[in-house]
């Protein structure tokens, strides 16, 4: 991994910034960049710090040669002239604090999907000729060919009365598409705009191989997963690198087939045709090659389903870990429960809450079996008494959904104290950061991972490919091993703190002047 102070003299030099300007963007004595610069110090774990050294650069860098060479050197392939300055700024903070492993710009993406789903600027899809009479076969040379045959593919769609299956095998890097912002967010809004008219996308997702560019492509269909009308498969096996193809199947109307050359896309060969047995043939290709592939990921989008999948992921004999952005609904005492269950007029959440009280015993007797990381974010006794900390679970942000009192977030505390006491295998790591992400990872050895994201829109990801499972649970695992969470005297802190938050909470408000 790069150190911090090379990428910041990188910025520096490609920007043609001194140690005084960038100083005096953020309000420190130059002295400091130069020991930044030197490795004399270390970025201040202030995250104003970053964002606004990361706007800098990002707005010194718009040159085609600084997009360039970001784009070389960060390993993104979207950053390029066309991409707004917000978006080469997230990537650069993502860079210069190290969060450029695939898990990052996945959970980034998923960060930021309300981003990526508001109202944007439409760019027509422009394409020098018109549709194609039927029985046609057309071809297309190098990148600017793929973008031509992508907008007549769309043309054929938008003209079809009735939704059907879109086909999907995208097996080259979208370079072709991804360093073009404009057709990416077209493309983008233009698939959306189909999934709401009820066409379902069957994708076979790329190899592994290049796992940087794989993560950048997953970001790029988020925002169709989150609408629920996309089914990605995966090849389990190894795949030669030598010769990448893509395919769009829309059954019975036209097929687009692109072959290349390695990872590149600037030798592409594209195929488009509307010809009805080439398309027949097309098709029966891709349903040979799906009968080979396995599910990635399934999307749930009725949160009804979250406790039987955590009931899935933590009844095996497998470690889990889990990080939380509230106190985990899987610690809730039962005392907690049933009380809610009795006081609450909402039928969805009290039946998450019986589901959740019915498999308190599968989930004590795993913790009996295999290690359990639980990373949960620990309110203050004045958020708490001010009656926004929501009680866990999927519905916490409907009207009328139940928050913590002190009484009842310290029954949660002491029966996380109790399993910390009762279990060895159960670790509790709380979390203090202030802004914390609008999801939850839950992770198992098995291979099973699952991401919920906890304001609108709310989504569960439920993924099956082993690597992601695997990339996922050593994000979360650098965290706990960052804090020793094995260590007795972790523990022994972890304790202490839980118990001088309840005496704060045991205590009457103080009253401010």
């Amino acid at each position: 991994m790069i150190p911090f102070s090379e990428k910041l003299s990188f910025l520096m030099h490609l920007a043609n910034t001194s140690n005084k300007e960038l100083a005096a963007e953020l309000n420190v004595n130059p002295s400091l960049i130069s020991l930044l610069r030197t490795g004399k110090r270390k970025l201040a774990r202030n995250p104003v710090y970053s964002k606004k050294m990361a706007d800098f650069f990002a707005h010194r860098c718009t040159a085609s040669f600084q997009r360039q060479a970001l784009s070389e050197t960060l390993g993104v392939v979207s950053i390029s002239s066309s991409l707004p300055e917000e978006d080469v700024s997230d990537c650069i903070e993502r860079w210069l604090l190290g969060h450029e492993e695939p898990s990052d710009i996945i959970l980034s993406g998923i960060q930021n999907l309300p981003k990526q789903l508001k109202k944007i600027p439409e760019y027509p899809l422009t394409s020098s000729s018109s549709s194609m009479p039927e029985g046609e076969s057309l071809f297309f040379y190098g990148e600017e060919g793929r973008r031509e045959v992508f907008t007549r593919v769309f043309k054929e769609l938008f003209k079809l009365e009735t939704p059907c299956p879109i086909l999907f095998v995208i097996d080259d890097n979208l370079e072709w598409l991804l360093s073009d912002y404009p057709l990416t967010i077209t493309t983008q809004s233009r698939l959306r705009e189909l999934a709401s008219l009820g066409f379902t996308f069957y994708q076979i997702m790329p190899p592994a191989n290049y796992i940087n560019r794989y993560a950048e492509s997953m970001q790029f269909w988020l925002p169709l997963y989150a609408t629920g009308q996309v089914k990605p498969y995966y090849y389990p096996r190894l795949r030669g690198n030598l010769y990448r193809h893509s395919m769009i199947v829309v059954p019975g109307r036209c097929a687009q087939y692109a072959a290349s050359v390695g990872s590149g896309s600037t030798c592409d060969i594209t195929m488009l045709t509307t010809d009805k047995k080439l398309v027949a043939a097309f098709e029966k290709q891709f349903q040979e090659y799906l009968s080979l592939c396995r599910p990635s990921m399934t999307v749930h989008q009725d949160t009804r389903q979250l406790f039987p999948l955590l009931n899935t992921l933590f009844t095996s004999h497998c470690d889990t870990i889990q990080m939380t952005n509230t106190l985990s609904a899987t610690t809730l005492p039962p005392e907690l429960l049933k009380s809610c269950i009795l006081e609450s007029n909402l039928p969805d959440f009290s039946q998450s809450l019986q589901q959740c009280l019915d498999h308190i015993p599968q989930f004590e007797e795993h913790l009996s079996h295999a290690r359990h990381i639980d990373m949960a974010r620990l309110a203050t006794a004045d958020e708490v008494r001010s009656g926004n900390v929501y009680i866990a679970s999927p519905h916490a942000m409907s009207p009328g959904h139940p928050r913590y009192t002190p009484q009842t977030y310290i029954l949660h505390l002491q029966n996380i104290l109790h399993l910390m006491d009762t279990y060895e295998n159960y670790y509790f790591l709380p979390l203090h950061d202030q802004d914390v992400p609008d999801y939850n990872l839950y992770i198992s050895e098995s291979g099973l991972s699952l991401i919920t994201r906890t304001a609108p829109p709310i989504i569960m990801m439920e993924i099956h490919r082993q690597f992601m499972a695997t990339a996922l649970q050593e994000h979360l695992l650098r965290r706990a091993d960052a804090v020793d969470y094995t260590g007795t005297f972790n523990r022994s802190s972890v304790h202490m703190e839980l118990r001088a938050l309840i005496q704060e909470l045991s205590a009457p408000p103080q009253i401010r002047p």
